[in-house]
Parts: C-alpha cells; sequence; structure tokens
C-alpha cells in the first residue's frame, strides 16, 4: 500500500471529502473539489491511501496531483465572494493589473497585491467588492514565491534604498495566506537597504496571534479602516450586519502596544458620517496620548502620523451612496484646518493634512513603458478579466487589461491587434482594433 499526504502541500490548508470526491481548501479561503477516478484508492483525511501494486501506485499519485493542479487552475472559488480564482503564475506578468501583482509609480513605494477579495460589502467601496459586488466577475492569487521574484526584480531596479512595500489591493490584504511569510520575506528583503514593510487592512480577520506574527516578522505599520464609532454607522457603513467595531478597536489597542505602528485611516462620506469621523479622529487622538508609540520609521528618522484622514471620492466601477454629498479636497482639508487648531486650543498638536513627505515617499528611478497610449500592438489574450467585458492579455513582460470586448471566453489563447488606451504606472489598458 502507498500514502500520499497533502497535508505536507502548504497551499492545501484543508482536506474534506464526499465519497471520492476530494473538498480542499487552498490558502485558507478558496475552495476546489476534485473527483478522484481510481478505484484502488481510500480517503481518509489528508491521507490518500493506494492500494496497488508500487508501479501503479507511483502512476495513480501523478495522476491524483495532476487532477488537484487541474482542478485549481480551473475550477479554484473563493469562499469569501463566491467568485471563480484564477491562480496566477509564471509566465504571467505581475505588472499591467490593478488587481494583482505589483505597481510601481515612480516613487520608493511598490504595491504589493497579492491577491483580490474583501469579505466586506462597503457602501462606499471604490472597486465595488466584496460578495455582493455587480461589476467583479474574477478574483486573481498571486503564488507566493512568484510574487516575491518579481518584487526582488523591481528591488534591483530601484535600487534597494528605503524602499517601503506596502500591501493594498482590491479587497483585504490580511486575507493574503500565506500573510507572514509574505511580510517576513519582503522586511528580509528591505531591511538590506533600511526599507520598511506596510499594509492596510479593514481589521475583522486581524487577531492577537495574527499581529504577534506580523511583528515577528517585521511588520512595520498597518493603516487601519475605522470609520465610525456608533456600532448601527459602522455596521451600516461596512455592509455587514455581524461587523463588530467593538473588536476592531481591541484589535486597534492592541496593535499601538506593539512594535507594529499603527495609522488610523478614518474616511468621510460627507453628510454620512459626519458625526462619526470626527469621533474617530478624536479616539485616535486619545490613543496616542494614552499608549505612546516610539517607534521610528527609517524612510524619515521620525515617528509616522497616528492619523491618515482620508475623502470618499466617486469611481466609475465603484459604488455611492446616494446621501454622499461630493466634496473637493480643499473643503475636506478646510474641515481638517478647523479640527486641528480645535485641539491646538486644547494644548494638543496634531498633523491632520498628511503628505507622502510624513512617510518618506519620495521620487524613484520609473520602470520603463514599454508601450505608447495610441499605439497598436499584438497581443495574446491568456485569461478572463476581472470586470465584465474585459479578458487579460501579455505582451512585452506586461498584462494588459483589454476592455470592452464581447464572448470574452472566445478570445483566450488567441492572438489579436489592440490599442493602448492607458500606460500610466505601467498600468496597461487597450481596447481591440
Amino acid at each position: 500500500m502507498a500514502y500520499l499526504d497533502l497535508s505536507q502541500y502548504r497551499m492545501i490548508t484543508d482536506v474534506k471529502n464526499k465519497d471520492n470526491t476530494l473538498i480542499l481548501e487552498i490558502n485558507k479561503i478558496y475552495e476546489v473539489e476534485v473527483e478522484i477516478p481510481y478505484e484502488e484508492v481510500e480517503i481518509d483525511g489528508s491521507i490518500i491511501k493506494i492500494n496497488a501494486h508500487p508501479k501503479r501506485a507511483e502512476n495513480i499519485k501523478v495522476g491524483i496531483l495532476n487532477l488537484i493542479s487541474y482542478s485549481i487552475a480551473n475550477n479554484l472559488k473563493s469562499k469569501i465572494t463566491k467568485r471563480k480564482t484564477i491562480y496566477i503564475n509564471e509566465p504571467i506578468p505581475l505588472i499591467g493589473h490593478t488587481a494583482f501583482g505589483l505597481i510601481e509609480r515612480g516613487r520608493n513605494i511598490i504595491q504589493v497585491r497579492g491577491h483580490c477579495g474583501c469579505n466586506l460589502n462597503c457602501i462606499f467601496c471604490s472597486v465595488d467588492e466584496g460578495e455582493f459586488s455587480k461589476t467583479r466577475k474574477n478574483d486573481y492569487y498571486v503564488d507566493l514565491e512568484y510574487l516575491i521574484e518579481n518584487y526582488k526584480k523591481i528591488v534591483d531596479f530601484k535600487e534597494n534604498k528605503f524602499l517601503e512595500a506596502h500591501l493594498d489591493g482590491q479587497g483585504e490584504p490580511a486575507l493574503y495566506y500565506p500573510l507572514v511569510d509574505l511580510v517576513q520575506e519582503l522586511a528580509e528583503i528591505n531591511k538590506k537597504g533600511k526599507g520598511i514593510v506596510s499594509m492596510q487592512s479593514n481589521g475583522t480577520v486581524l487577531d492577537y496571534k495574527l499581529i504577534d506574527e506580523l511583528e515577528e516578522a517585521g511588520l512595520h505599520r498597518i493603516n487601519l479602516s475605522i470609520n465610525a464609532l456608533d456600532e448601527r454607522m459602522a455596521k451600516m457603513l461596512s455592509g455587514r450586519r455581524d461587523y463588530n467595531i467593538e473588536k476592531i478597536l481591541d484589535i486597534a489597542e492592541y496593535i499601538k502596544n506593539s512594535k507594529i505602528h499603527l495609522l488610523i485611516a478614518p474616511l468621510l462620506l460627507p453628510n454620512i458620517n459626519d458625526e462619526e469621523f470626527k469621533k474617530v479622529i478624536d479616539y485616535a487622538i486619545d490613543l496616542d496620548l494614552r499608549v505612546e508609540q516610539n517607534i521610528i520609521n527609517p524612510l524619515t528618522g521620525k515617528k509616522d502620523p497616528i492619523l491618515g484622514c482620508q475623502l470618499c471620492r466617486v469611481y466609475q466601477l465603484g459604488r455611492r451612496s446616494k446621501k454622499m454629498k461630493v466634496w473637493d479636497f480643499e473643503k475636506f482639508y478646510d474641515l481638517l484646518r478647523k479640527y486641528e487648531l480645535e485641539y491646538k486650543k486644547k494644548g494638543i498638536e496634531v498633523k491632520l493634512i498628511t503628505s507622502p513627505k510624513d512617510f518618506g515617499t519620495h521620487k524613484r528611478k520609473r520602470l520603463p513603458y514599454p508601450f505608447k497610449v495610441g499605439e497598436i500592438t499584438k497581443v495574446k489574450v491568456v485569461l478572463d478579466g476581472r470586470v465584465k467585458g474585459e479578458v487579460l492579455g501579455v505582451a512585452k513582460d506586461r498584462v494588459i487589461q483589454i476592455i470592452n470586448c464581447n464572448n470574452e471566453q472566445n478570445l483566450i489563447g488567441k492572438t489579436v491587434k489592440v490599442r493602448i488606451l492607458r500606460n500610466k504606472d505601467n498600468i496597461m489598458v487597450a481596447e481591440l482594433v
């Protein structure tokens, strides 16, 4: 008898079965079913027993692993968003799309997007994320080793000095698995040049254990989204009845008592959470006074701010509450200056209007643009797109979003001519010609 132990594969985080069908949990938040067609097989948890002659058993092992690989490549599904998830690995480039991979904008920050998909359904989401999205049709997950390999290439190009790897994206970055390994790998690369790793989070999947592990891995800062202290308002904004603001505040306190810098990032939705926005600012300032953090950002030689106040904007494919008023930044900054003055009268110096310089962000060598806007080029279509009417093509080490397509599935595998519509920050958008 031979055995195949699926627990030895890191991406397989749980195994169930129904008769001879494996139900595999992949990287914690994905799932795939794999039908095993061999009569000689008995499934016992993560162990597959193979009752066959050694040579036949070895062939069955290889066959099962091939079936698992095929199923992950073609039938992976997010347990969070219920959408099909496309596993990204070589040879798909990681530069060119906003949903996954790496984004470099000519600065010392490299945005790291290991996956997309969110566990919240925020009423203001700029990318219409969450289970009830009306525009997203696919999610993406990037293989850890492939992500790190490509990150190193950009680091080498920029020269490893005072870089920041920032985990963000179209969804909740903390849902990426293995998150701690990703942070540790990035931190080990960046610390050679006195750089840092930071991440955004809505806080819902953070717990004490994960924060401890992220601290040990070398995470410098968590930008924690808190948009209301009132329970009903917080639930409404998040689009989830089970959103627990008390849990988020507890996590904020725990981070503040760790070696990870806490930045609270409240979002103002004018005419919706105006009062709660101010309450979050009050909370953050009070927390900063109560619990002192002396964590120095090596990019600035100073402590990072406690607050990163944001204004809700309207985006083409994003969500917007009908009640929300649209403000320009001048009006928003006037409000923040007013709050700063109020605190100053109380003897509290606080900076509510922050700039990239406050975090050590500065211009750096930019990756070259392989395409010009208006250029017509041939592209190999390789994957279905993130939104309806989109497919993904590949050319010159870039992934290209080809929009306004019909019959997307019929295009996959074909070489097509496209016109480049956008190339800013190496985010490539094109249309068929």
